[in-house]
């Protein structure tokens, strides 16, 4: 449980709020018998990943008790809700039941002050805790805030709590639901995406995928639903497609402000996903999506001016290794322009890692050149320290026979001009010896 640092925040808060579109706050009207009013505000990794999305500001405005209210993690989720009590005398606790059917019964988390606001993260899987608004005179109200498939929140308290979250995005007409038999000829490889009260669902069957090559063992999603991580929001369309050859899908997700990210569905299947890139640059205001089928297949994003423009794919990834004095580097790239940057200690123990996203500047003649921008860092792992510091830098990758050396510049954690060299080139993972 913390609080914001409210004077702070709100500094920094004004000149974002008063400079944007105009979001007038949202004025509860309480009806008799209410206690509590409840908001919910979208699919998060965590608070910071909240507070540094681009729904922060007018959810802010909508609601200004955001930048008052406790926060409370009420065990693994993704949703969070903003609760706030009639009067100003009333606490509100949080329940987790850790253990559903056991003897000891629901835990508390949190009891708020007196006319406290709440902001509470939960619900991964199930609906796993519970509020309570409880008055001075002790008269309580207890519920479940939950968001059933159609995007609608449902509160399981018989009454006494008002629910006053905005209005989901309006779906995109024809990108809500594709299965690949569908899209791609018939040919069934057990993958389709839906959209799904304002997140992305990836379903995922092994049969399928068995029969083109895949071990089930290799397996890191779960056969069936499969929810995304990094939405950081609510989403309004879905799109699968291909690139480079027959069967290579992607997931390409539109949100609510128009920003795309994507997801390599293959590359989830064996790496623990599905999750979201971050938002790729020059991406805006996008409306709809068209397959491409010219030397090989690729995918067109359309936004509403009108334009149309093919959406990159980086083919060069996998895990670079370096040397910094006695420190160990690696860096590992991914097709969906995400990065996670390592540095181990003489002893093999990680010292701190640094994650962020990338993009293209300039490609050409055996050298690309890319620009990346670090949203979040974590130092001196064994005491686990977070640095949300936004931070940019420049690396490129020069074509080197069949493989890759990657070269970082102008980031302030490596040195200026760190070389990279692939792994599979270095030596095996699990044996691996730097120069």
């Amino acid at each position: 449980m913390r609080r914001l640092l409210r004077i702070g925040l709100v500094a920094l808060l004004l000149p974002a709020l008063f400079g944007c579109q105009r979001q007038k706050p949202v004025r509860i009207e309480w009806a008799e018998g209410e206690r509590a009013a409840v908001a919910f505000l979208g699919y998060y990794d965590s608070f910071g990943a909240f507070s540094a999305a681009p729904s922060f500001i007018r959810l802010s405005r909508a609601f200004p008790q955001i930048v008052e209210a406790d926060q409370v993690e009420a065990g693994a989720g993704r949703e969070i809700y903003l609760v706030v009590p009639r009067d100003p005398q009333s606490r509100l606790s949080v329940y987790v039941d850790d253990q559903p059917g056991s003897d000891e019964g629901p835990r508390l988390c949190h009891d708020g002050e007196p006319g406290a606001p709440l902001l509470v993260y939960g619900n991964y899987y199930d609906p796993d805790m519970q509020v309570v608004c409880r008055d001075a005179d002790g008269k309580e109200v207890s519920f479940v805030p939950r968001v059933d498939g159609r995007g609608a929140v449902v509160l399981t308290a018989g009454g006494g709590v008002r629910d006053i979250s905005l209005p989901f995005p309006e779906p995109m007409e024809g990108y809500t639901s594709f299965n690949y038999a569908d899209v791609f000829e018939g040919r069934d490889l057990g993958i389709g995406v839906c959209l799904e009260a304002g997140r992305p669902v990836l379903t995922v069957h092994a049969e399928p995928l068995e029969e083109i090559g895949f071990a089930a063992e290799e397996f890191a999603l779960a056969e069936g639903r499969n929810e995304f991580s990094g939405i950081n929001g609510l989403c309004k369309g879905v799109f699968l497609g291909t690139y480079g050859q027959d069967y290579n899908p992607v997931v390409y997700v539109v949100m609510e402000n128009g920003d795309l990210k994507k997801c390599t569905v293959f590359y989830s299947v064996l790496h623990g996903g599905p999750e979201l890139s971050e938002p790729l640059p020059d991406f805006k205001d996008v409306v709809g999506f068209e397959r491409v089928v010219a030397d090989g297949e690729s995918v067109c994003a359309l936004d509403a001016r009108g334009d149309r423009k093919e959406v990159p794919q980086f083919s060069e990834y996998g895990l670079f290794l370096a040397q910094d004095g006695e420190d160990a580097l690696e860096a590992e790239l991914t097709p969906d322009w995400s990065f996670v940057l390592s540095r181990y200690n003489p002893d093999g123990s990680l010292e701190e890692y640094f994650t962020g996203s990338f993009a293209n500047m300039e490609r050409g003649d055996g050298l690309d050149r890319f620009r990346f921008v670090v949203n979040r860092s974590l130092h001196r792992v064994e005491d686990f320290v977070v640095d949300e510091r936004v931070r940019k830098g420049r690396f490129s990758a020069r074509e080197v026979g069949l493989s890759y050396e990657v070269t970082l510049s102008g980031a302030d954690f490596f040195k200026s001009g760190t070389e990279f060299r692939d792994s599979r080139l270095v030596g095996a993972e699990e044996n691996i010896e730097y120069d």
